[in-house]
């Protein structure tokens, strides 16, 4: 979708151009992730492109698992975003680590199954609580 002549696209344009809904776009000109760049007389949101590199970022941040607290940080002081990268780098890293462990169980209790053993369930239950104990940490303090 081109933006209008003046360079501007409406609230439901640029919702559509970006992938995300109105209601997002409300919400974080309401938080102020994302101030639109103008509004109309009657007070309509406009948006220009440079909303949009501002958008995709935040799009981006948010699918690592920022909360959009932190992202508003981040993008009003960015020399804090290659740490926080690293940061949340780490954290999938983890969580990788943790679904692989799950995975590789899930197998073996299935390869067990299949040659009419019982499974070792103690290996499940130690996942389990790995899982919940990396669920109580603050990864992002």
């Amino acid at each position: 979708m081109k933006p209008h002549t003046s360079g501007l696209y409406h609230v439901h344009e640029f919702a559509e151009l970006a992938g995300v809904t109105v209601r997002a776009l409300h919400h974080y000109d309401h938080i102020g992730l994302l101030k639109p760049t103008r509004r109309t007389e009657s007070g309509y949101r406009l948006y220009t492109d440079g909303d949009l590199a501002r958008l995709e970022q935040i799009v981006v941040l948010k699918f690592l698992g920022l909360p959009l607290s932190e992202i508003r940080d981040l993008l009003q002081d960015d020399t804090a975003l290659p740490d926080t990268l690293r940061r949340q780098q780490y954290m999938l890293a983890e969580k990788r680590r943790l679904l692989d462990r799950a995975i590789a169980a899930i197998s073996e209790a299935a390869r067990r199954f299949r040659s009419r053993r019982k499974p070792d369930w103690s290996l499940f239950k130690q996942i389990i609580k790995e899982i919940e104990m990396q669920k109580d940490m603050e990864w992002t303090k």
